[in-house]
C-alpha cells in the first residue's frame, strides 16, 4: 500500500502538488458527503460539487501536462 501511494503521488520521486490536491479534495468531498450520518450538519451542495470539480481539474491538468511534455519530446 505504501508503494502504491508513493508511486501515485510521487511520480518522479518528488511530491506532485496537483496529485496531492486531487487526492485530498476527493477524500474531503467523500467525508463531507457522509458527515450527516455521524453528526447534525447541513450539507451545502456547492461545497461538495466544488471539491469534486477541483479534484477533476487537478487530474485533468496532470494529464494535460503529460501530453504537452510528450509532444515536446517528439522531433
Amino acid at each position: 500500500m505504501k508503494k502504491l501511494i508513493s508511486d501515485t503521488l510521487k511520480p518522479n520521486g518528488k511530491w506532485s502538488i496537483k496529485r496531492l490536491g486531487a487526492f485530498t479534495s476527493f477524500w474531503l468531498s467523500v467525508i463531507y458527503a457522509f458527515a450527516p450520518i455521524f453528526s447534525v450538519i447541513e450539507i451545502k451542495e456547492f461545497v461538495f460539487v466544488g471539491l469534486l470539480t477541483y479534484s477533476a481539474t487537478a487530474i485533468g491538468l496532470t494529464v494535460w501536462n503529460k501530453t504537452i511534455a510528450k509532444n515536446d519530446e517528439q522531433p
